[in-house]
């Protein structure tokens, strides 16, 4: 039996829908203990305007956990003087939802366990006084790292981001050969820890048109990426050639290379979110590598445009719960043996 901490995310989003949808669209038995983190009275208050009938969870205290059964439980933040606005930005909704994170990173981190985070708003997670770019960047310096990975894990693609949330015209100025060989590496070991993938395939993108065309367009590919996937092929696959590049983008996201290829290392966000959201959108699960928590949380945001109208898709959020049941397990022997 696995522990699945899960967080509301900002409430006058579809955080709190998704998490109900996937509550009552669990099949039984239920072999793990999923605890939900937020707000009960919110919560319920949902669960009334959309027609849900009052979820049997019952309300535990941190000191509970150690001994919970398999099924569905409430972990409340008191927030007395939090209002529902759906649709609306709020510093009480960006409050909670920090707090929420906070919550559900130590207690994961505590049980060597898993953390899925419904999404936030960052604008709302601003008022509410906490000043990062996202969920990941919060989640990372809550555990003391900044050596992460963002893999976006579709049914047909994963994408893993050398940058991130970056403007383009400085993506190149970012890149160095340190950065790429870190994050191939963290991708490779996700990819053979987490994924079971014994040699995985990864195909490792260029910045330029053409990989630079022999310097026509850019020079990065000739002095900082093959480099890099030469020392990655050296020292982290040890001479199997697990990493293949630099690949022009418009060749590495062909059909013919998809067959071929475990995970994609790209430059920068949208070089891998536009081919992932092409094929996955709706489905697929961004997933934190690196981390000494699992944590998960769906491809989309918070849906201001249709929150509280009960019409949010939860097949990411069920993805992403899945994604970290899978991952947890499979680490589980890892962590064991030291490792």
């Amino acid at each position: 039996m696995e522990k699945i901490f899960i967080t509301v995310g900002d409430i006058n989003g579809i955080g709190n829908e998704l998490i109900l949808k996937f509550i009552h669209s669990a099949i039984s038995p239920i072999k793990n203990s999923y605890i939900i983190i937020g707000c009960r009275r919110i919560f319920d208050q949902t669960a009334s305007k959309l027609d849900y009938e009052p979820a049997d969870i019952a309300n535990i205290s941190g000191s509970d956990i150690e001994t919970l059964k398999p099924g569905f439980y409430f972990f409340d933040i008191p927030s007395p003087d939090l209002r529902l606005e759906f649709g609306k930005a709020a510093a009480g909704a960006g409050l909670l939802s920090g707090l929420a994170i906070k919550k559900g990173v130590e207690f994961s981190a505590k049980y060597n366990s898993a953390l899925v985070t419904a999404p936030i708003n960052k604008y709302s997670l601003h008022l509410g006084g906490f000043d990062y770019p996202g969920h990941t960047e919060f989640i990372a310096e809550l555990l003391g790292t900044d050596d992460f990975l963002m893999i976006l894990d579709g049914e047909k693609i994963k994408v893993a981001l050398v940058t991130t949330h970056l403007a383009l015209k400085d993506v190149s100025s970012a890149l160095n050969m340190s950065s790429i060989i870190n994050k191939g590496r963290l991708l490779y070991n996700s990819l053979v820890i987490d994924y079971g993938i014994k040699e995985p395939r990864i195909a490792v993108c260029s910045l330029n048109p053409h990989a630079g065309d022999s310097g026509l367009f850019g020079n990065e590919e000739a002095d900082i990426i093959s480099p890099a996937v030469e020392e990655l092929n050296r020292k982290i696959s040890r001479g199997k050639g697990c990493f293949n590049g630099p690949l022009p983008s418009d060749t590495a996201f062909t059909t013919s290379y998809l067959e071929k290829t475990d995970a994609h290392l790209v430059m920068y966000h949208d070089q891998g979110l536009i081919p992932l959201k092409l094929l996955s959108f709706g489905t697929a699960v961004n997933f934190t590598a690196g981390l000494k928590i699992v944590r998960t949380s769906p491809d989309h945001g918070t849906a201001y445009d249709i929150a509280g109208k009960g019409i949010a898709d939860c097949s990411s959020f069920k993805n992403a719960v899945k994604t970290a049941e899978f991952i947890i397990k499979n680490r589980k022997p890892v962590i064991h043996r030291g490792i």
